[in-house]
């Protein structure tokens, strides 16, 4: 599936928001929108706010558009917060647990990791980053991730990245397990999925 390459660094102070968790980005200097020179922001319609929050969601988890209208469309049709379970089905990504597990620096390095098939899930190799993970799922490296060089780097990353509460990662063992549902306090606090909602609503 397409995905975007382009540059993440410009693509992040568009929206003006850390979109890409890598190192680049978080040092961002200039925090103004990318260009030549300053340039005075003209004032954007709550439409336009609002693609721009569903922009910076749908970039930072590495989807296209037609696959994040399908995530709302399910997130819709369940009981609950609409915007809620929109981003609990987005966490609950394979890559994205992956991430949070520490097992990657970035969703797009452990997408990455589970298409080559370094990911194992309840001791069998899941190559689909999209995968939904459910509670009690064990998720961990496949017999080949285990004989990567990769393995070597996860041990001493691992160390000093937090995990979300939801979460459980032996940092030994390089396993972890979901041990429960990711909730509202658990995203990135510049979302707003609500502005998601209100711009798939009109």
């Amino acid at each position: 599936m397409a995905r975007y390459t382009g540059p993440r660094v410009k693509k992040a102070r568009r929206y003006g928001a850390p979109i890409f968790a890598n190192a680049a980005v978080l040092r961002m200097r200039r925090q103004g929108p990318p260009g030549a020179r300053p340039a005075r922001r003209r004032k954007v319609s709550d439409r336009g706010l609002q693609l721009i929050e569903k922009q910076k969601v749908r970039f930072a988890y590495g989807l296209m558009e037609k696959q994040f209208r399908r995530y709302y469309e399910r997130a819709a049709a369940r009981p609950g917060v609409t915007g809620d379970n929109l981003m609990a089905s987005l966490e609950r990504r394979l890559d994205n647990v992956v991430y949070r597990m520490g097992f990657g620096g970035t969703r797009a390095q452990a997408r990455q990791l589970v298409t080559h098939g370094l990911i194992a899930v309840n001791g069998k190799k899941l190559d689909v980053p999209s995968a939904d993970t459910s509670i009690g799922d064990r998720i961990g490296f496949s017999d080949r991730g285990k004989r990567s060089k990769y393995i070597d780097i996860v041990k001493e990353d691992i160390q000093g990245r937090e995990v979300p509460g939801w979460i459980e990662v032996d940092r030994e063992a390089l396993e972890g397990r979901v041990s429960g549902a990711p909730g509202t306090g658990d995203i990135e606090p510049y979302f707003n999925p609500s502005a998601i909602v209100e711009y798939y609503s009109r």
